[in-house]
């Protein structure tokens, strides 16, 4: 990957709907070596995929929050079980295993404070794998991007 590729990607990070004409004249190309680039890219595996990013907000989806699961066992089939309930449940956007005081940190979005305790006691605590949970919930948000940092 080169500098030109990096540039590719920022703009792709940017805005991803702009054509490849577009992002040709931002970073000097033509439009057909900005989609050879970008082939190359996806062969590669650097770009996964192309989406839209929704508005949460303005879907309804008002309360956001960080929760810390200890988990009761560590048995295989435990954690697999628990994987696979967290993969089919709408609203955790991301469930990560972590060090630290707890094993995972899941991110939760529903649209109001009854939406999240149902989320969490029905989906998260109930099943007689999840020992604790510890939830934060979000009251402004700094900063969220899904740029990555590509370096010069």
């Amino acid at each position: 990957m080169d500098q030109l590729d990096r540039k590719i990607l920022t703009q792709l990070q940017a805005d991803s709907s702009l054509s490849h004409a577009d992002i040709g004249e931002i970073v000097h190309l033509s439009a057909s070596q900005v989609s050879r680039r970008i082939a190359r890219l996806q062969q590669d595996g650097i770009i996964r995929k192309q989406v839209a990013l929704l508005d949460e907000e303005n879907l309804g989806l008002h309360v956001e929050a960080f929760v810390a699961v200890t988990m009761s066992s560590y048995a295989p089939e435990t954690i697999t079980g628990f994987h696979q309930r967290m993969l089919a449940i709408d609203g955790v956007l991301d469930c990560c295993a972590t060090t630290g005081d707890s094993d995972y940190l899941l991110r939760i979005l529903a649209r109001d404070l009854r939406g999240l305790s149902e989320r969490i006691n029905q989906d998260i605590l109930g099943h007689g794998d999840v020992a604790s949970v510890r939830s934060s919930v979000v009251l402004d948000r700094v900063k969220r991007t899904t740029e990555l940092p590509l370096g010069d």
